[in-house]
């Protein structure tokens, strides 16, 4: 019997996708690997900077670099919806 592995779907919202586009090259590729790792495991904080939001429910920041990446993960219906991909100086604004 095979190892059963459950993925997640992933959104973006439109200021994530909006805001994603302007990044160059090499910080898109890590963007885009983190998602792919989030799908398999929604906090995968052993192999990035992964923080719970404090006063939000299921939310979490991941860092990459100066950018970072807001999510909220909704374990029962196994879906993650990317709020914001920004610096960090405009992702909490």
């Amino acid at each position: 019997m095979g190892l059963l592995i459950c993925l997640f779907e992933i959104t973006l919202s439109q200021r994530a996708k909006k805001s994603s586009k302007k990044f160059p090259d090499y910080q898109k590729h890590r963007i885009i690997e983190l998602l792919f790792v989030l799908r398999e495991n929604p906090v995968p904080a052993e192999h990035y900077d992964i923080k719970k939001l404090q006063g939000f429910k299921d939310t979490f920041r991941a860092r990459i670099g100066d950018v970072r990446i807001i999510y909220e993960v909704f374990w029962d219906r196994q879906e993650i919806n990317v709020l914001v991909i920004e610096h960090r100086e405009t992702a909490y604004s």
